[in-house]
């Protein structure tokens, strides 16, 4: 067992441990998360959750590893004691009867609820007592109150990196304005905001707003113990919920004061007195509610309630009901139509990445195709140049264009797309 206190590059290195398969042995049987990805550095928020349940489920006995998309067309070890599903587009087709299978619905409730094939779970683990009610709704075994939480030993509020921070956020943009994005607006004309995210090229934001770029998981631990205010935004889906983001708990164990754009689901979880804002002036006022035997009363639920200690201690009973009451189940497999969807699903994921690459290469061949006609036209004397350089963009757009229609198209596309549609109308 790590030390308690060791830093977080120790810390790091075993997540990126369990992420390569190295503790995938326990004397209490195998749990592999299914998750997006084991590349540790892609910035996945469900693969670190994964790593730290599972970081403390090894503890109690449990083998862990990562089951990552890319092997969902695979089928599952029969060495695998249980599978935790930590996204909804996994289809549990490719895992031996006696292998017990786990939802953990952290968002997307309602796309979780309308799964067809929900009565293959063994147990559902819910975010909040909102989700559990509406997975109920839809499902007749046991649905459990688990919401996501933080690893201590990482968010420690230890390390505080080399200089303070005013008020930080950490969201990620991906095209779509979020609630709090132009309240940040508001607040950066009185306080000083520094921004960490993916995307950030792509924002159109404040000049007052710092914006940093993408921040490694491991180094958010000094991020936030290093800021006075934590700004979390909560997207519309999970709002409806009540299903927080580990911000909540990883910026407050970090000794900083979160604010949130979600005020439902606090109270059941203990942090009622939590600052929340919907606006630029409410974000305003709540970032100003600074005072420290707040923080420290806020800190003190998450390390006594939050912890991904306390989250294994309450997963490892259902792990160990879900798997006796698979233990000696007849039969190989799941069945011929979970099977042939665990595989059509792969093949729309595949096709969709094809998609996307095209789309992507017009998009950008179009860019620079309007950059050089504009350079034609500032310079007269380069125009020869630019038009050929013009034309050969444009073939190239062409082309690809043509592709991407192909693909689109295509009868494997097309039967993917319908599947999976009809998969979520069911």
């Amino acid at each position: 067992m790590p030390d308690p206190l060791s830093p977080a590059d120790d810390q790091a290195a075993l997540y990126r441990s369990i992420a390569a398969g190295d503790h995938r042995h326990g004397e209490l049987g195998t749990v592999a998360f299914a998750v997006s990805t084991d590349d540790v550095d892609a910035g996945a928020g469900d693969v670190y959750v994964a790593l730290g349940l599972a970081k403390y489920l090894e503890r109690l006995g449990w083998g862990v590893q990562l089951w990552p998309i890319d092997r969902w067309d695979t089928h599952v070890p029969d060495d695998v004691d249980v599978v935790v599903s930590m996204i909804e587009s996994f289809v549990p087709g490719l895992l031996p009867r006696h292998t017990a299978l786990v939802g953990w619905v952290r968002n997307w409730t309602d796309v979780w609820a309308e799964l067809p094939y929900l009565d293959e779970f063994d147990a559902v683990w819910t975010s909040s007592t909102a989700a559990r009610d509406r997975i109920a709704e839809r499902y007749d075994g046991a649905v459990h109150l688990l919401p996501i939480g933080v690893d201590p030993e990482l968010f420690s509020g230890d390390d505080q990196g080399s200089s303070p921070i005013d008020v930080v956020t950490t969201v990620n943009f991906w095209g779509a304005e979020r609630l709090g994005t132009s309240a940040l607006d508001e607040l950066a004309e009185q306080r000083d905001v520094v921004w960490y995210g993916a995307n950030q090229e792509h924002l159109v934001r404040s000049d007052r707003i710092d914006h940093r770029g993408h921040a490694s998981f491991f180094d958010l631990p000094a991020v936030y113990a290093a800021a006075r205010v934590v700004v979390d935004d909560v997207i519309p889906p999970a709002r409806a919920y009540a299903t927080h983001n580990s911000r909540l708990f990883e910026g407050l164990a970090s000794g900083s004061l979160v604010v949130t754009n979600c005020a439902e689901g606090l109270e059941e979880l203990g942090l009622g007195d939590l600052p929340t804002y919907h606006d630029g002036p409410s974000l305003v006022l709540a970032a100003a509610d600074t005072d420290a035997a707040l923080v420290e009363r806020l800190r003190a639920v998450v390390l006594e309630r939050h912890t991904y200690a306390s989250r294994a201690a309450s997963a490892d009973a259902d792990l160990r009901q879900a798997v006796a009451r698979r233990r000696g189940l007849p039969g190989p497999d799941r069945g011929p139509f979970l099977i042939w969807a665990a595989h059509m699903r792969e093949r729309l994921r595949q096709t969709e990445q094809e998609r996307d690459v095209h789309l992507a290469g017009v998009h950008d061949i179009n860019e620079r195709l309007v950059a050089s006609i504009a350079d034609a036209q500032r310079n007269a004397a380069e125009t020869a140049a630019a038009r050929a350089e013009a034309d050969v963009l444009r073939a190239e757009r062409d082309r690809l264009a043509v592709r991407l229609d192909q693909v689109t198209r295509s009868r494997t596309y097309r039967l993917a797309e319908r599947v999976a549609k009809a998969m979520h109308r069911r």
